[in-house]
């Protein structure tokens, strides 16, 4: 079935028409360059590893798993034409290493000289005869002929009074109408969340999203997404991790538009998508990063059962060779379950934002600072150098473990959404607040306003998600108000009556200060927060670290870091913890303290 491949050769999958149960398919070796435009792509997740289904393929049976069956079964045309595609299960031997890790050097040609790609989500849902996706796919439609005629609408129903709902009034369905859920259950789909989608589409001249016998093209998908991210809730979306594929849609789309982004901050930036294979999560984006020529690894399926060495050789290369800290930032005792050191980074991704990433513009913990950034013959010891300036002395409780159940079922009156997923955040959010305030006890370097004001500081890592500084001024204005507010409201019944609850929503937002714009602060601290806690230093001082942190940990500043780490002591060498955000020390403040001792550390 396999014929040997050459150089610049691909397969190109025939499937024949056909609408029996029997699926017939050929394949045909070409060379890529001659048949640009010529044939369509596939970018799908392979979903159960379970190889249920048979299909025929140049007169052999070939085993493909559901999902794929579905597709096929789908793609098939009904104009007695057989359709020309190429589809990585079938298309490549997966049997072969060496083809495997040749033809995945290819895939950016192959997706980008594809006359379409497809955007599988699976099968349709249908309930009562009614396809949820083809509903869905239809509001998207709508929504886009109402920007074509009023431009970008602000549709945040969280914002109009108990009568304001703004949606009816431009022909699309209310928001509490059954549409805005099955259009929100399109984003959820577990394609959004598969890395190898991010090559397929960053690289597709022309795009559909398709699921089942529905489609609608990726301009507008992507626009839906967009305009979430700016209006921060869209009918009944919001703009707030809920619904990955929206957040996915816009990373997709700007990587489309970006230009020289290197491997490791991709990475950073990827870490929360899913691979089947391990290696995959460095593999697949390969193609897409600007340096792949200078950062010590090549696509290599050998390897595929030793992914650590692929994680260990990116680190040291860009640790010893560049002499870059950046992948310290998603290193530490939270992601080395798998392996002895805790300065590789395997990007698994821990749900917080990467400060040092998100930063780069603003902080500055060790100013221009330089040293050598040394590895040990047996690269077990990472040799680095920089001071110890604080250490952690009282961390809040994981949020979730702080938050009662009893409350979180009768209380939600923050969430301005109904659905009880919703509340429970919402809740959750209170608790972190109000801990928040109690920790911020510990730091006794300050006092009253200032103290709360250090907390915002702190809970925001004053950083909005767009990459600028944070007003702390209005910061400080939303967490006094969201204090307040959520200590007046959080133990009162949850109104099950809409009305009661829109006039509830209104009478919350009409306390809210003026000019603030309340989802940039909460969008920032729900992100940076995520995976973190709140804590006090020794010192006196507020701050975030990663779960797992313990009091006794060293706050340090590493010569050529941006961003200040924690440091566990480990007998003679040290464990790294991870990345920290702490008042006072984020801008170079710390290296003026004439105190301070220079030292050398050993991170195992």
């Amino acid at each position: 079935m396999f014929e040997p491949l050459e150089q610049g050769q691909i397969r190109l999958l025939h499937i024949q028409p056909g609408t029996g149960p029997e699926i017939i398919c050929e394949l045909q070796v070409v060379t890529l360059a001659s048949h640009a435009q010529k044939y369509e792509a596939l970018s799908y997740t392979w979903g159960s590893q379970d190889l249920e289904f048979e299909v025929i393929i140049s007169k052999e049976s070939y085993p493909v798993t559901s999902n794929l069956h579905g597709a096929l079964k789908h793609l098939r045309r009904d104009d007695g034409q057989a359709r020309i595609i190429w589809i990585d299960a079938i298309c490549i031997d997966q049997k072969n290493f060496q083809e495997r890790t040749s033809q995945v050097i290819m895939m950016a040609d192959i997706y980008l000289n594809a006359g379409l790609v497809i955007m599988w989500l699976g099968e349709e849902i249908t309930i009562d005869g009614i396809s949820t996706e083809g509903v869905a796919f239809a509001l998207l439609r709508k929504i886009q002929e109402v920007f074509d005629v009023h431009g970008l609408v602000d549709l945040d129903f969280q914002l109009t009074g108990p009568d304001g709902d703004p949606c009816p009034g431009y022909g699309l369905p209310n928001t509490q109408s059954v549409d805005w859920v099955r259009l929100s259950r399109v984003f959820s789909k577990p394609y959004f969340e598969r890395i190898w989608i991010i090559q397929e589409v960053v690289n597709a001249r022309k795009a559909v999203l398709a699921c089942g016998s529905v489609s609608v093209n990726w301009e507008i998908v992507r626009n839906f997404a967009r305009s979430v991210r700016k209006c921060g809730c869209l009918g009944n979306l919001e703009y707030d991790g809920s619904a990955p594929g929206i957040t996915s849609v816009i990373a997709m789309a700007e990587l489309k538009e970006e230009k020289g982004v290197d491997l490791i901050p991709l990475l950073v930036k990827t870490s929360g998508y899913k691979a089947t294979k391990e290696v995959d999560k460095v593999f697949a984006l390969m193609n897409l990063a600007s340096n792949t020529d200078d950062v010590g690894i090549r696509v290599d399926y050998s390897l595929e059962s030793e992914p650590f060495k692929v994680w260990e050789t990116l680190a040291l290369y860009n640790l010893t060779v560049h002499q870059n800290l950046l992948c310290l930032s998603n290193a530490g005792i939270r992601s080395s379950s798998k392996k002895s050191q805790s300065w590789v980074a395997d990007y698994e991704g821990f749900g917080g934002a990467c400060l040092a990433l998100h930063g780069k513009d603003h902080f500055s913990a060790s100013k221009d600072t330089k040293a050598p950034i040394i590895a040990s013959d047996d690269n077990q010891v990472l040799k680095v150098e920089g001071c110890i300036v604080d250490n952690v002395a009282v961390i809040a409780p994981e949020v979730a473990q702080f938050v009662p159940k009893a409350i979180r079922s009768q209380t939600g009156p923050l969430t301005w959404l109904t659905k009880e997923e919703d509340q429970e955040r919402a809740v959750w959010m209170t608790g972190g607040l109000l801990n928040g305030l109690e920790i911020a006890k510990s730091a006794f370097k300050y006092e009253g306003i200032a103290r709360e004001r250090e907390l915002a500081r702190a809970m925001c890592c004053d950083l909005l998600m767009t990459g600028e500084r944070a007003n702390i001024d209005r910061a400080h204005q939303v967490h006094q108000w969201a204090i307040k507010t959520m200590q007046n409201y959080v133990l009162q019944p949850f109104p099950e009556d809409p009305k009661e609850l829109k006039a509830l929503q209104l009478e919350i937002e009409s306390t809210k200060p003026v000019g603030v714009r309340m989802e940039e602060i909460m969008n920032s601290i729900a992100s940076f927060g995520s995976g973190r806690s709140v804590c006090a230093t020794a010192r006196g001082d507020l701050g975030q670290v990663p779960f797992g942190t313990q009091p006794g940990d060293l706050v340090c500043i590493l010569k050529g870091g941006i961003v200040p780490f924690l440091l566990r002591e480990d007998g003679d060498c040290y464990r790294l913890v991870g990345e920290c955000f702490v008042n006072g020390i984020m801008y170079g403040e710390a290296l003026d303290n004439q105190d301070l001792v220079d030292r050398k550390f050993d991170i195992r």
